[in-house]
């Protein structure tokens, strides 16, 4: 696991999400297609829990207002939903929860690394379940 803290984007694979996501013509079809994958996997590895995670960041920034800790020398997260502010997501929130339920289940590779974290693991955990509070 390429982690280096417990939130959301303390990891590499995050960021790789974020510039996907940066350079797509369509961000809200990654948004759905990541949510959609979750829902339908009997099991989530660990790359398709990043582009959940990070899509409902992005969703819930966009909706809420919220400002997630992100690298400093990572901006684009920040460009992107100021530039976006008007994206229409919130049709996304629903299966956003469903998806991110699906990362902090037994189903889930992501998960499932980080139970082996007992110091991390609660926070780690806890920051899913705040986001899937502020997406219901």
């Amino acid at each position: 696991m390429g982690a280096w803290g417990h939130g959301i984007f303390d990891d590499d694979t995050a960021y790789d999400y974020v510039d996907e996501i940066d350079n797509s013509d369509n961000p809200k079809e990654i948004f759905k297609n990541a949510f959609e994958t979750a829902m339908n996997a009997e099991y989530l590895e660990y790359d398709d829990c990043h582009a959940v995670t990070v899509s409902a960041s992005y969703i819930d920034s966009i909706l809420n207002g919220t400002k997630p800790r992100v690298d400093a020398e990572d901006e684009n997260f920040f460009q992107f939903v100021e530039k976006n502010k008007h994206l229409d997501v919130t049709d996304l929130k629903p299966n956003a929860v469903k998806a991110l339920k699906v990362v902090i289940s037994d189903n889930s590779e992501l998960n499932e690394l980080w139970t082996d974290n007992e110091e991390l693991y609660p926070k780690w955990k806890g920051d899913i379940e705040e986001l899937i509070e502020r997406l219901k």
